[in-house]
């Protein structure tokens, strides 16, 4: 795995070249309507709110919208902090209140997956709207299940309520933006996206006119070959060379090029795409990089959404189907084994073919494709990457370190509430760094890579000292409230694989790759923290024999057979936010020693906070129970 601080300085190094500054205009150009369309509801008396069962007529001569908006869960706990969520953004009217709002969760106990809850959506909103309103309906599905185990800091709101630097905007509220050019030219239908990819690219004309029955048309955009591997690929019918013509053209002058998909690759090998005849493409840019095209967002029109509402029941509630991988490969899906025999169709894939569905491809040269959904990504795109942070308009006022909403020390019982998108840090910083809604003392030192969230760095001397506040490089650190007197603070390596498992029952074998503590009984001592901290490590005065201030046996053993940084309950309830986050910074300066550090402001001699600790929790519960408050 290459260095977080080599990725950083790879990503810094992309310069802001001509397809940024034009996806930065039109990016402009989308913020511009968007502020224009929240202006106009003001003069209305009409407000429309989510939930509303009877849709009123399609205003044609209103600026262009999204009729519905789809938001899916994991299941109804989510769906519920997903709904009060949308439900304040709609009465303070910072969305636009002339679409309807529909947050739809996965069934209990099932594991449909991204596609099967794509058919589930098809399905609710073909039971709570007339057919001819859907017919003439344009709906922007966002796909956002799942508890973003590997963007930590956002695992009790979600990774669609993700808070980004462009004067703090959410996830929700950018995707809202991002394809309103889109909509002068789309047809009815469902434009399906994730929450946790940025897709930005111009174009003057991106759909054809005239409504195409049973099609699904995918956005494709140029993307390396290393990308390529991870993501799905395209295999373009283009007998008139109309992508290397495009591809000459200047970006401001590349149009979107509507072409066949012969062949759809889910993360192919490097040895697969060169042996691909016609998939690589050589990069117009002075480097000469081979590239593919890659898979992002799809529009699919209101029969297909039908077919797929059909299809919902005879999914299993296992089937797990992926939304990208499961549904855009339907074309090679196979009608009969090597042997000749008739083998079990998958529903989907199956009526798709059934019904002929064609699978287009609109190629967009002028593109870019970003994906948020690991730390290190998050951390690159908002505090390093030039090309991205301009595309946005993200203007860090201190190189490579983003500021949300972050307050500094109070002044006479006051806070002083700066203008913190472009406030400069007083405390000691180095870059990248990603700082929202926290407090931090002018004597602390913030390590490189770091995520601080929700967290109050004030006061808190005990033990290590205010003046002594040290959070090393690579940390993500936030603290959730609970209930009404119980919060955790908690504190991981961005670099941490946070569903890595050791077996948890006594005596049996993990899975981490530390021979030394492979063998070890307690499950702490093979579960890793920080890359290579063994969790026993951060426990203040650990005593493996008297096993002071650590969770008990029974707790642990608690969990089940696997045990992850995400299932484990290794973290102190406080009853205060103030008191967590002290138990949070003794628990750093002890991974910090057992890391060799000597810094003056670790002291060798810690004990625990005079606060009483209310228990021990994990990320996974404490995500559960933060989203009930």
């Amino acid at each position: 795995m290459a260095s977080l601080g080599n990725t950083f300085e790879a990503i810094a190094a992309t310069s802001v070249d001509e397809l940024s500054n034009v996806l930065r205009d039109v990016h402009a150009e989308n913020l511009a309507a968007y502020s224009r369309l929240l202006e106009g509801e003001f003069s209305t008396s009409t407000s429309i709110t989510s939930g509303c069962n009877e849709p009123d007529a399609i205003v044609d001569n209103e600026p262009p919208f999204w009729d519905i908006v789809v938001v899916t869960a994991g299941d109804e706990q989510q769906k519920l902090c997903y709904q009060r969520r949308i439900d304040q953004k709609l009465t303070e009217r910072s969305i636009p209140t002339r679409a309807r709002y529909l947050v739809i969760e996965d069934p209990p106990y099932s594991k449909i997956g991204s596609g099967g809850s794509t058919c589930l959506v098809m399905k609710v909103l073909q039971e709570k709207f007339p057919a001819d309103f859907l017919l003439q309906a344009r709906t922007l599905l966002i796909h956002a299940g799942g508890y973003s185990t590997r963007l930590p800091h956002v695992s009790a709101r979600g990774k669609v309520f993700t808070t980004l630097p462009q004067e703090g905007i959410q996830v929700l509220d950018l995707k809202l933006v991002l394809y309103l050019h889109l909509l002068r030219s789309m047809p009815p239908g469902v434009f399906l996206t994730s929450a946790d990819g940025i897709e930005l690219f111009s174009s003057s004309s991106p759909f054809p006119k005239e409504l195409k029955p049973f099609t699904i048309t995918a956005l494709a955009h140029p993307s390396s070959l290393q990308i390529g591997s991870t993501h799905g690929v395209y295999l373009l019918q283009d007998p008139e060379n109309l992508i290397s013509a495009d591809r000459a053209r200047i970006p401001k002058d590349q149009a979107a090029l509507l072409l066949k998909c012969r062949k759809f690759l889910h993360k192919p090998s490097l040895d697969e795409m060169h042996r691909t005849p016609k998939l690589i493409y050589n990069s117009a840019s002075l480097s000469g990089e081979e590239e593919v095209y890659t898979d992002s967002c799809y529009y699919f029109d209101p029969h297909t959404a039908t077919l797929m509402a059909n299809v919902y029941q005879r999914l299993s509630p296992k089937c797990d189907l992926e939304a990208w991988a499961d549904v855009l490969s339907f074309q090679d899906f196979p009608l009969e084994t090597e042997s000749g025999q008739e083998i079990t169709q998958q529903p989907l894939k199956q009526a798709l073919r059934d019904a002929n569905v064609q699978l287009d491809v609109m190629v967009l040269n002028a593109s870019k494709f970003y994906h948020l959904g690991t730390m290190q990504e998050f951390i690159a795109a908002t505090c390093t990457d030039r090309a991205f942070m301009s595309e946005l308009n993200i203007r860090n006022s201190t190189p490579g370190v983003a500021i949300i909403s972050s307050l500094g020390p109070s002044n006479s019982g006051q806070q002083q509430d700066q203008d913190q998108d472009q406030g400069t840090p007083q405390w000691q910083t180095e870059s990248p760094l990603f700082i929202e809604n926290s407090h931090i003392p002018p004597t602390a030192q913030i390590g490189a890579g770091s995520v601080l969230v929700d967290t109050n760095l004030l006061n808190t001397e005990e033990g290590v000292g205010h003046k002594n506040v040290l959070i090393p490089n690579n940390t993500c650190m936030f603290t959730l409230q609970l209930r009404e007197h119980a919060f955790v603070t908690f504190t991981f390596s961005v670099n941490d694989d946070m569903k890595r498992t050791v077996f948890a029952a006594t005596g049996e074998k993990g899975t981490n790759n530390n021979n030394n503590e492979s063998s070890s009984p307690d499950p702490l001592q093979r579960l890793n923290i920080f890359e290579t901290v063994p969790v026993t490590e951060m426990f203040i005065n650990n005593d493996q024999h008297q096993h002071q201030h650590r969770p008990p046996t029974s707790h642990i053993q608690a969990r089940g057979n696997n045990l992850s940084l995400w299932t484990a309950p290794v973290f102190e309830v406080a009853s205060t936010a103030h008191d967590s986050t002290r138990f949070a910074l003794l628990r750093l300066a002890q991974i910090r020693q057992f890391q060799g550090w000597r810094e003056n402001a670790v002291s060798t001699t810690l004990s625990r906070p005079t606060a009483t600790m209310l228990g021990w929790v994990s990320l996974k519960d404490a995500a559960r129970l933060a989203r009930e408050l």
